[in-house]
């Protein structure tokens, strides 16, 4: 008599459902957006029941801004052993990566929606902009001790430049900038001079 093969299904359970479940939400919110977004439909895409959620997240809201937490790569440290130039390079082509769409996180695309909401945009300049912010800062601010670059360039935009033109070359063309052009981007960061700008 043959013997009978009984199939099991195998529960995901800790990190291992929580991943599946940011994993789920960020494929969820580039096919159909934050609008269209659902605890039903992530949890379908997941493969696993809405209590699943809600046993974790009360709304999507909070599972959103948990997922982007999760999905987010972190930032390089400046290396002392490096250049504020070659610091900043390494900071801004991360930064690249992430709204260009080449990493876990939402591209730009998915972002500008969310922008929309207030509270999701909160998160994200608290989750994404206030960190890269900070360390670019801190950067620049070490460079301008050390002689690296005149500190009399700096003002209180000098650090949002970089990321800022990073955005709209993503938003204007559709593609990040090339390694040539954030070359030319962390130039223009770190100018010299105010004649420069001239």
């Amino acid at each position: 008599m043959a013997q009978e093969t009984v199939s099991v299904r195998t529960r995901r359970r800790g990190k291992e459902l929580v991943d599946a479940l940011y994993d789920a939400t960020l494929a969820e919110l580039a096919a159909v957006g934050y609008g269209a977004l659902t605890m039903e439909g992530i949890a379908a895409r997941a493969r696993t029941g809405k209590a699943a959620l809600y046993r974790r997240w009360s709304c999507k809201h909070d599972l959103v801004h948990a997922t982007l937490q999760y999905a987010l790569p972190p930032l390089p440290e400046p290396r002392a052993d490096r250049t504020a130039r070659e610091n900043l390079l390494a900071i801004l082509a991360t930064h690249s990566d992430v709204v260009a769409g080449k990493t876990d996180f939402p591209g730009l695309g998915t972002i500008n929606q969310l922008l929309h909401e207030p509270e999701l945009r909160a998160i994200f300049a608290d989750a994404v902009v206030g960190p890269r912010l900070r360390i670019v800062e801190a950067l620049l601010q070490a460079a301008a001790a050390s002689g690296e670059i005149d500190e009399a360039t700096l003002t209180p935009y000098t650090a949002r430049v970089g990321t800022a033109l990073i955005n709209q070359q993503v938003l204007l063309t559709g593609a990040p900038p090339t390694k040539r052009q954030l070359a030319q981007i962390v130039d223009t960061v770190l100018t010299k001079s105010r004649s420069d700008w001239a």
